[in-house]
């Protein structure tokens, strides 16, 4: 059987509806525009993903699915939560319809994608970041992050938050072998110093994962980008605190439902006096942001490694520990602080870059 829907689209110039035939009927068109009752929306985007599911996207114009993307922006503005997530869901579905087809509207999708960052619900951050987790699994990952990476810049901090998680996400399932490292560290290293606590967060467990993903020898990068923001914007112990966060040997992990949990755990406030939490240059960064002396934490962190053990996901880099930097940043030196260090020749056989067979950034 062959269904024709109908997608209505305005031609503002002469005020007239021009019918656009593939996707979505005039009258779930309708339904999802009515203002007055949002049941008739929240309908109408059930209808819609019902209707996607039956459609053969693949006789459908190329025109036409454009012209479907460029509406659904319409709907995430929508103040009902139903509609907003239905919308994200279509969104998904279409991802999986278009399959390898999805390339031709790559830019279209990750701009109605983008506009729905920033979401304070759970299960909304989970359908929108498995959006991009979908686009990947077809499209090159560093091409999909080219066109999100600009919104590191945005104005709302939970953006940022997701933007750092997309990456963070990406690198935890696909080979590293498929990013361009050195030009993430760059990008993101100065939301390593970024005024929100959670932004914070995210980019030092993300430079958890370039370092382990950075071969041995190969971290120039990572340093030259510390050393850039900690000169640039006077983050004096920021090199402390990625030292500390590597020392507790442990990478931010993906869950069974493809969210980002982190290897660092911050408690929340009136948590400290449980004991269950150790201390740290690395902990004292994301809750202070560089405003309070790191050299407390730094002496304890040799503390902090017994109390973190290792992690499941293995060591960063199965470096021993190092020395804090004494010179200045930008003094000629062209290694890490930690590659500097002597090795055993136990050490040096043990070293691994990336644990996992296939050469992927995370444990699977």
């Amino acid at each position: 059987m062959c269904f024709t829907f109908w997608i209505l689209k305005f031609d503002t110039s002469i005020n007239t509806p021009i019918m656009i035939p593939g996707l979505m009927s005039q009258e779930i068109h309708d339904q999802l525009l009515d203002s007055k009752n949002y049941q008739n929306r929240t309908n109408g985007v059930e209808k819609l993903k019902h209707n996607l599911s039956e459609v053969d996207i693949k006789s459908v114009p190329p025109g036409n699915v454009e012209e479907f993307i460029n509406f659904l922006p319409r709907l995430l503005d929508d103040s009902n939560f139903k509609v907003q997530y239905g919308t994200l869901q279509v969104l998904n579905l279409l991802i999986q319809n278009l399959e390898t087809g999805v390339d031709k509207f790559l830019k279209h999708i990750v701009f109605v994608a983008l506009k729905a960052l920033g979401d304070t619900r759970a299960v909304t951050r989970n359908e929108y970041l498995n959006v991009f987790q979908q686009l990947m699994k077809t499209i090159a990952p560093q091409q999909v992050l080219d066109l999100v990476i600009g919104n590191l810049k945005h104005k709302n901090s939970r953006v940022r938050e997701d933007v750092l998680n997309i990456i963070m996400a990406a690198m935890l399932t696909h080979p590293r072998k498929d990013f361009n490292i050195p030009k993430l560290c760059f990008e993101v290293a100065p939301y390593l110093a970024d005024s929100k606590k959670k932004v914070r967060h995210a980019a030092l467990e993300l430079f958890a994962v370039f370092d382990h993903c950075l071969e041995t020898g190969k971290k120039q990068p990572l340093m030259k980008a510390l050393d850039m923001v900690e000169l640039n914007e006077d983050a004096e112990g920021l090199m402390a605190a990625v030292q500390a966060r590597r020392a507790r040997r442990i990478l931010p992990k993906l869950t069974s439902e493809g969210i980002v949990e982190y290897g660092l755990v911050v408690p929340k406030p009136g948590q400290w006096s449980t004991g269950q939490y150790a201390s740290g240059a690395d902990l004292d960064w994301v809750i202070n942001g560089g405003r309070t002396s790191s050299a407390r934490s730094y002496r304890t962190e040799q503390d902090s490694d017994r109390l973190c053990g290792y992690g499941s996901l293995g060591s960063l880099t199965d470096d021993p520990p190092f020395q804090r930097r004494i010179v200045s940043a930008g003094k000629g030196k062209n290694k890490l602080p930690w590659e500097s260090s002597s090795f055993s020749s136990t050490d040096n056989e043990q070293q691994q870059q990336c644990t996992t067979p296939n050469g992927k950034c995370s444990e699977q």
